[in-house]
């Protein structure tokens, strides 16, 4: 696994793929790059594709100060990571708290961009972490955290039944991940998203190629979102994976990635104009 060191903290990544436009994939919170396992098979074949680890999270180095978790810090972190491999423009994507970050990157320099691709994720994610169920979930895991360590977290019951579609190895890998991060990880970057400004009043200068893909049995906050985006930046595009919640990418791939592959397809800077 090849690391690099950016902005000060160690990041894990692999790029996959010899030849064709890059595509840049950028996970969520508790997530690592073992998220893109069906993308890369699809999608290695025609693209330069990069997979990173997000500061805290899978095998990349968890700075010890909770502040350094925000979404604008882990933007400048795939913005500098992309110039050191050499990635001058690319296709972008990221989900749920990735979707933050892309979001980040494609007001900040829209001009390395290719297009934007925002799946299952928001303009802003502050109101709903103050939904008092969300908030006393998340006062009763950040103390698990505090009182008894990850491994402990990891063992908690979510109140959230899983999607028809979701493998249930991977349940038992998420398990796997939360035991692996440390506890200022695991609350500084729930804390990073949540004061994260959105972009409700600045998603319409997103002037990029944009799709907007989520699972119809996701989050009410995140199709509401999802809609608003769509709404928001000019000449979205929406897309809904159906019988998906949070994550099509692995609860239904092949559906999930003909979208991302149509459209990537219209969007090449190889292919006829619209």
């Amino acid at each position: 696994m090849p690391y690099a060191t950016i902005n000060g903290v160690k990041l894990n990544y692999e790029v996959h793929g010899d030849s064709g436009e890059p595509l840049v994939l950028v996970h969520g919170y508790t997530g690592d790059i073992t998220d893109w396992r069906h993308q890369l098979p699809a999608f290695a074949q025609s693209h330069r594709v990069l997979i990173v680890d997000n500061r805290g999270h899978g095998q990349s180095e968890a700075p010890p100060h909770r502040p350094a978790y925000t979404v604008e810090q882990m933007a400048s972190d795939v913005q500098v990571l992309t110039r050191e491999l050499g990635f001058e423009r690319f296709h972008l994507l990221g989900h749920s708290m990735g979707g933050a970050i892309v979001q980040e990157i494609a007001l900040e320099t829209p001009e390395r961009l290719l297009s934007l691709t925002l799946h299952d994720t928001a303009d802003g994610f502050s109101s709903a972490f103050m939904n008092p169920a969300m908030v006393a979930w998340r006062d009763w895991r950040f103390r698990v955290a505090e009182e008894q360590g990850m491994a402990a977290v990891s063992q908690m019951n979510s109140p959230f039944p899983p999607p028809p579609h979701m493998p249930a190895e991977r349940l038992e890998e998420t398990k796997g991940r939360l035991s692996g991060m440390t506890v200022d990880a695991f609350i500084g970057a729930w804390n990073g998203l949540s004061a994260w400004q959105g972009t409700q009043e600045r998603a319409r200068n997103i002037g990029l190629p944009t799709l907007v893909v989520w699972g119809d049995m996701d989050s009410p906050f995140i199709i509401e979102a999802s809609e608003r985006l769509v709404k928001t930046i000019p000449d979205a595009e929406p897309a809904v994976v159906p019988e998906c919640g949070h994550s099509p990418q692995f609860e239904r791939p092949a559906l999930f990635n003909a979208a991302l592959s149509a459209f990537l397809s219209r969007v090449s800077a190889g292919a006829p104009a619209r």
